[in-house]
């Protein structure tokens, strides 16, 4: 059956595609500052290297091997931390953050490389995507963060959680973009406000001009449910929309590792 919304899904993906290939520099820059044995430069390298992948991470259920390799945490894994299929990134900020073993990092670090370069290949093939899986990601990423990622387990080492947040939502918003010229523009506005409410819930903890947030436990209840009630009602806008384009759930959702 042909996606009626086949234009805005390639749309959305061109950014993420793009993303993809800023990802794979700097995953390459972190294997080559871990081989360093530098530990404020592997600490920037990893920091640098998380934006990318948390937008494109709004696609996850269209490459769910990609997904697990590139960005699971232990939990998803069987046998934890204790297994070697556990080999993503988080297992990378262990090793930096918590145990200063950089030597140990190298040949995840390298593993990461080749899952991002499966992750382009991915990327590339209009196969995997479509509109439903498309409004599937963006709801299911936006209902993650107030229902999950919130606990701050989403960055346990590098207490980043809050940068997370940030790059989740800029990756939902950059596949809502496209699909602005076929709502009503009351509806449009409202999904944009939504969006400008919930990154407001998190600017005091950015730093202009700089990649790394402040850390996520410096963030105190009060402030955590105000980032919840902002995420949901982010989501809920969203699922407005969707209903609006008249766009069905996919057949078969699968569910992010992370």
């Amino acid at each position: 059956m042909n996606d009626p919304y086949a234009q805005q899904v390639m749309e959305g993906l061109a950014y993420l595609q793009k993303r993809a290939d800023e990802l794979l520099k700097l995953v390459e820059n972190l294997l080559v500052a871990l081989k360093s044995g530098d530990i404020n430069r592997a600490r920037q390298a990893y920091v640098e290297a998380r934006p990318p992948y948390e937008e494109i991470e709004v696609y996850a259920a269209s490459f769910p091997e990609e997904d697990e390799a590139i960005d699971a945490r232990p939990y998803a894994i069987k046998g934890g931390e204790t297994s070697e299929n556990y080999r993503s990134i988080h297992r990378i900020e262990a090793l930096i953050y918590r145990d200063n073993n950089l030597a140990a990092a190298v040949p995840y670090a390298e593993k990461l490389v080749d899952s991002v370069k499966s992750l382009i290949a991915k990327l590339n093939d209009p196969k995997n995507f479509n509109s439903s899986l498309n409004f599937a990601g963006m709801l299911a990423l936006a209902e993650e963060i107030p229902s999950k990622k919130i606990s701050g387990e989403e960055e346990t080492w590098s207490d980043q959680s809050i940068l997370i947040f940030k790059h989740n939502w800029i990756g939902i918003q950059s596949q809502f973009e496209p699909y602005k010229s076929k709502l009503d523009p009351a509806l449009v506005a409202e999904v944009d406000q939504a969006y400008k409410n919930a990154m407001a819930t998190i600017m005091e903890f950015t730093i202009p001009g700089k990649v790394i947030t402040k850390p996520y436990s410096s963030v105190n209840a009060q402030q955590r449910g105000k980032i919840v009630a902002a995420a949901y009602a982010y989501r809920d806008a969203l699922a407005k929309a969707k209903v609006a384009l008249n766009i069905p759930d996919p057949p078969e959702a699968s569910e992010s590792c992370k």
